[in-house]
């Protein structure tokens, strides 16, 4: 995965919508399976990796609970990836009908509606009852919001992995109580990058459950690149689910 390089050093612009890309010697590269469309391929790069990796650091095994605030892309790609590995319960977060509708379809156990349960403490409780008073021995934050990291830590079990993807813009912060980490002996793991092996595995995740998973809803818009700056804004306002940039 490479990060936008300087565009007047060699070998210049190494970021996404290039006509090419210069792959460095010794970078690992993957062949995408003839069976999986571009579209699907497209989101084993970064969301559906990311969710990989943030499992596997998490330790996640089979007969756990997974709680996910957002079902969004990351969120829905998590919500499969925790039921392929064996979770006993999987529950979602998030506030819009048709995502949570979509995290029922990606394996989800239950979901937990912002608007029914409008406030933290009803969250919490209604979370800890469908955990039997637990809570998730893994939660994952995909919202991208800082505020919800505190909620996201009382979601957590004792003994708990709290898992932060979502949040990658610098500068946000949020208050926390350190004591709810310390007294419970919950771990927080931030995970943005990974291994290369992850890619070839997210790969084959997507191949395997390629007539299991509604994957084809994951793609909700598509845009020309001349529209990249219309199909990033929607994104942000959470107007579409998961974009594809045609080039």
């Amino acid at each position: 995965m490479s990060m936008l390089g300087h565009v007047d050093e060699w070998p210049y612009f190494v970021g996404g919508y290039a006509d090419y890309f210069y792959v460095h010697p010794g970078a690992a590269v993957y062949k995408v399976p003839d069976e999986l469309p571009d579209e699907i391929a497209a989101g084993a790069n970064c969301a559906l990796s990311q969710v990989m990796a943030g499992f596997s650091r998490a330790r996640l095994v089979p007969g756990e609970s997974v709680v996910i605030q957002g079902a969004g892309g990351l969120g829905l790609y998590a919500t499969a990836v925790a039921r392929d590995a064996g979770a006993q319960r999987v529950i979602v977060i998030d506030a819009q009908a048709d995502r949570l509708d979509l995290a029922r379809r990606f394996g989800a156990h239950a979901t937990v509606d912002l608007n029914a349960f409008d406030d933290e403490r009803s969250r919490i409780r209604e979370v800890m009852r469908l955990t039997g008073g637990r809570g998730g021995d893994v939660v994952m934050e995909l919202v991208g919001v800082a505020d919800v990291v505190g909620e996201g830590i009382k979601l957590t079990a004792m003994g708990g992995r709290y898992v932060l993807i979502g949040n990658i813009s610098t500068g946000t912060t949020t208050a926390l109580d350190p004591t709810r980490l310390v007294f419970a002996n919950k771990s927080m793991i931030g995970v943005s990058l990974y291994e290369p092996a992850t890619l070839g595995a997210a790969l084959a995740f997507l191949e395997r459950n390629r007539d299991r998973l509604p994957l084809d809803a994951l793609l909700s818009h598509k845009f020309p690149l001349e529209s990249i700056d219309e199909a990033f804004g929607k994104a942000e306002r959470r107007e579409v689910l998961r974009a594809s940039i045609e080039m």
